[in-house]
């Protein structure tokens, strides 16, 4: 009796030795695995000479504008290449690439840079125009530039004011300027197609037309809108007012084929 007892207590310990040794090449493959995931992170190191250089990127208002350091533009490019694709994308193509990248700093730690929030797609679309803007030539496209920038914010403003505001609006007010950018590179690698021998005059009064009616059967089913016109005439007639105005800024400002094309796909793009 004594004897079984004693083979039975090896036989068990032989089991749980066996499950030992088949549980330890798991162990061993989660921490290859881990280092594999490690090493694959590019390696971005900090230049003390560069962190004193700062970097400016322009706003159309000083509070929206950012600054960063040499080095960290230095890791943003490195970790979002489509800034300086030499083909770019839209702006809407670029923001939907995943906006986080992770790095191995100088120490050896893992660090993050993402754009992934509101606030942060609005920054990485003042990026893209930054980069963009020298790729295009900063003075050699001025005048377009403003004039694109114009059209741009009178459709943001007439659809912020149809629908009585929204943080949406805001964040597109910032964003413009990647659009307008990316406006400015199709005209600099396409300028033939836009320079048509026909008279666009009538393309242009139609598109005019036809969004000045939107606008005014829009209001025919705002709630608001009709409670003023009942209520408060002079608040329905200022607003009238003021959302016709800004078709009249874009009817002054679109002088040619590639304005009228350019404010169209952006209306298209992004409000309707």
């Amino acid at each position: 009796m004594r004897n079984i007892i004693i083979l039975i207590m090896v036989f068990l310990s032989f089991l749980t030795g066996c499950q030992k040794t088949k549980k330890e090449p798991v162990k061993a493959k989660v921490k290859i695995s881990e280092k594999k995931e490690t090493a694959s992170l590019p390696h971005l190191y900090d230049d003390p000479k560069l962190e004193k250089e700062k970097v400016f990127i322009y706003a159309e208002d000083d509070y929206d504008s950012l600054i960063f350091s040499r080095n960290e533009l230095n890791k943003i490019e490195k970790l979002f290449p489509v800034l300086k694709a030499e083909f770019p994308s839209t702006p809407k193509e670029a923001c939907s690439i995943e906006l986080w990248g992770n790095y191995i700093d100088q120490n050896g730690k893992e660090e993050s840079i993402t754009f992934s929030s509101e606030a942060g797609e609005d920054q990485f679309c003042l990026l893209y125009a930054y980069y963009l803007k020298q790729k295009n030539g900063e003075e050699k496209f001025k005048k377009e530039r403003e004039i694109l920038t114009q059209s741009y914010k009178a459709i943001n403003g007439l659809y912020w004011r149809l629908n009585y505001g929204g943080t949406y609006f805001g964040h597109q007010y910032i964003r413009l300027n990647a659009s307008v950018e990316y406006s400015i590179y199709q005209l600099k690698s396409s300028k033939e197609y836009y320079e048509k021998k026909y008279n666009f005059k009538k393309q242009k009064d139609l598109y005019i037309k036809t969004l000045r009616q939107y606008v005014s059967d829009e209001e025919s089913q705002n709630v608001y809108y009709q409670e003023d016109l009942g209520n408060n005439k002079k608040r329905a007639n200022e607003r009238v007012k003021e959302l016709q105005e800004k078709i009249d800024i874009l009817e002054k400002l679109i002088t040619n084929y590639f304005y009228l094309n350019q404010v169209q796909n952006f209306e298209i793009t992004y409000y309707r």
